[in-house]
């Protein structure tokens, strides 16, 4: 490998933790204040950057809570696929999905994260193309070979899969902004009884 490439190689490994240490802080700084309360000049402090460091990898605080946002999917998204293949019935797919996504988003830094945040979450959340992703491979699965009964037509299995994207943050919301204390196993089982009942009606 020539000097050149592996000076290349070097600077695209700094670049790539500067971004990951960006978002770190962010995460942090989200989850403490709130994002209308956290400003560039507090993430390039906590991060010992230049201002001008940070926009050479977000134009805007926005763009940055989107990316935040897309991480998260990105691994929802992984979870999901995991779970799929590990599973050959209805039940053990919604419980595995729901169980990986409440283990995601249970640490005490992300459901501050998600208590503080609410409305920008929802509002990135669904201009995601991620979630999108997440949409289109769970219509896929249930049309597929999870057979389904209760619903046969394609806006039906459409509408389904944003209620299989959009139940569970809510429920964890509802859960960890009251006094209901539930662990992951027991949001994803009633989630899961409540999904495989109302499809294998």
């Amino acid at each position: 490998m020539k000097e050149s490439e592996l000076i290349l190689g070097k600077r695209e490994i700094q670049k790539q933790q500067v971004r990951e240490r960006i978002l770190d802080e962010a995460l942090s700084l989200f989850s403490e204040r709130g994002f209308e309360k956290t400003t560039v000049a507090n993430i390039v402090g906590q991060c010992d950057i230049a201002r001008g460091t940070f926009y050479n990898y977000f134009p805007d605080m926005n763009s940055l809570f989107d990316a935040l946002i897309n991480q998260l999917n990105q691994r929802i998204i992984e979870a999901i696929q995991h779970t799929r293949k590990q599973t050959d019935n209805l039940y053990d797919y919604l419980y595995g999905t729901f169980k990986s996504y409440f283990d995601l988003i249970g640490s005490e830094q992300m459901i501050q994260f998600h208590i503080v945040n609410q409305a920008y979450i929802r509002q990135s959340s669904y201009q995601s193309d991620l979630i999108k992703v997440i949409v289109k491979n769970l219509n896929r699965d249930l049309k597929s070979d999870l057979n389904i009964k209760a619903f046969n037509e394609k806006y039906e299995f459409l509408l389904l899969s944003y209620m299989l994207v959009g139940s569970p943050p809510e429920l964890f919301l509802a859960t960890h902004t009251t006094d209901i204390n539930l662990s992951s196993e027991q949001l994803a089982t009633f989630l899961s009884k409540l999904f495989y009942k109302v499809l294998m009606e």
